[in-house]
């Protein structure tokens, strides 16, 4: 079967190699055509785009959709600064288009914290998030190799195992577009840690979308660990599963406790054009007998968001939203700590991490022009289990208790972002978060350096 997974691998490659690309690549998070997107995605505009895989990415253009106008090979860039009370310091991006064949991009980071006491969510972005990759498109797959994060989950901002607001890491990812069906694989090195321990992360998924107005999701997620331990082969096919790799002794350690498993389900419904219903459900645990299994729990996870929108026109969208996110004690945690669900400090998904939940409601604003002002309130409770206290700690057991756990911190919060552009190139932002215990001014000013020039 090892033989047989690597014969798998280079297939799928040869058949990518041999094709005919397109450019595509993630979006940086700051510009307008991903900010502009995500609002849109709510207000039911552009769905046969719209995926669980996220993050967002450039649109890919079908090679018969090619214009002569566009131009076959060209580098864009822009540099921007950050400044406020918690870290200040200068990022960018850059990418390059080849021959409508190849593309790469870089964007590079070098933050300084100006506090120790920050509010994870919003310092997303330090030394460990460089983005770079390179890889190549047809019309119905790519393959890309660099540093980044995945984003997989249904909804704006409530992903529960993988998410934008982690830390990055060094992966290999292999994607197929079947209409309406896609699927989604990713296999990557997390990082090495005290003793030597090496941390890899894998995935994959599956979604079926009618491109109008539903769209569902499956995926699992494998993180493993272990003192020099090396890629594991057995977790190179993209069609096979953690259990069956697992229960089949195909791991390069014996037994069946190396590595943490997730399985989620995604669904987006759109309901008469402007009210979106978005859902992941998430396990880690089962529990199958619960007359042997006495007094434990499932290992779960869940979230859920509405948003809907009463006014667009040419002129203005308005979208009002709701969220709520419900992480259990347990889940994300593992027998071994060095398999739980963290990257570089950080959750690897939601920036709550685990043992807790959240209540959201806000209000985004979009001229359909190049003004977007997003009013968000929350309340966020967490119990002493929570993994952000903890990255590395195993779980205390998977027995029924009090939730959250232990003594529990309570955080209400305010938050306004505001960004505006000029040109869809210039823009400027400011983001201004208030808690009882802690408000973040943070600025950001972005320009470019290269605007499409031709190679």
């Amino acid at each position: 079967m090892n033989y047989y997974n690597v014969s798998l691998f280079f297939i799928i490659s040869i058949i990518l190699l041999q094709s005919s690309l397109v450019f595509t690549q993630s979006l940086p998070d700051n510009i307008f055509s991903y900010k502009s997107r995500k609002l849109l995605y709510d207000a039911g505009i552009d769905w046969e785009t719209l995926s669980v895989f996220g993050p967002i990415r450039f649109k890919s253009i079908p090679k018969k959709k090619l214009k002569k106008s566009n131009p076959s090979s060209y580098f864009d860039g822009q540099v921007g600064i950050r400044t406020g009370n918690i870290s200040y310091g200068i990022y960018g991006y850059g990418y390059f288009k080849y021959n409508n064949h190849y593309y790469g991009y870089l964007y590079p980071t070098l933050l300084k914290e100006a506090k120790k006491e920050y509010d994870i969510r919003i310092n997303s972005m330090n030394y460990k998030d460089n983005r770079s990759g390179i890889g190549f498109e047809n019309d119905w797959a790519f393959l890309q190799f660099g540093r980044d994060r995945e984003s997989w989950g249904s909804g704006n901002d409530i992903e529960l195992a993988l998410s934008e607001n982690s830390g990055t890491y060094d992966y290999f990812l292999l994607g197929s577009n079947y209409g309406k069906i896609r699927v989604r694989y990713i296999y990557g090195f997390l990082e090495q840690v005290e003793n030597e321990i090496n941390r890899y992360i894998t995935a994959r998924g599956f979604e079926w979308t009618n491109k109008k107005t539903l769209l569902i999701g499956l995926s699992e997620t494998v993180i493993y660990s272990g003192q020099n331990r090396s890629f594991d082969i057995g977790y190179m096919n993209p069609i096979s599963s953690h259990l069956e790799i697992e229960l089949n002794n195909r791991l390069n350690t014996i037994g069946d406790t190396s590595s943490n498993a997730v399985w989620q389900v995604h669904l987006d419904y759109l309901i008469k054009n402007n009210f979106r219903v978005s859902l992941n459900y998430l396990y880690d645990e089962f529990v199958f007998d619960r007359e042997m299994e006495i007094g434990k729990e499932h290992g779960r996870a869940y979230s859920i968001r509405f948003a809907y929108t009463p006014v667009f026109s040419n002129n203005h969208l308005i979208t009002l939203f709701s969220s709520f996110i419900y992480v259990g004690t347990p889940t994300f945690r593992h027998g071994i700590g060095t398999n739980n669900f963290v990257q570089s400090g950080r959750p690897l998904g939601w920036h709550g991490g685990s043992d807790s939940q959240e209540i959201c409601i806000g209000m985004k604003y979009f001229n359909n022009k190049n003004l977007i002002l997003n009013i968000l309130s929350g309340f966020l409770i967490s119990g002493e289990e929570n993994i952000t206290r903890r990255m590395f700690d195993p779980y205390a057991d998977y027995l029924k208790g009090p939730f959250p756990s232990g003594e529990i911190e309570e955080k209400k919060y305010i938050e306004t972002n505001i960004t505006y552009w000029w040109g869809k190139k210039y823009s400027i932002s400011s983001l201004i978060h208030l808690s009882p215990n802690f408000n973040m001014i943070d600025l950001k000013l972005n320009v470019p350096i290269f605007e499409q020039s031709k190679m």
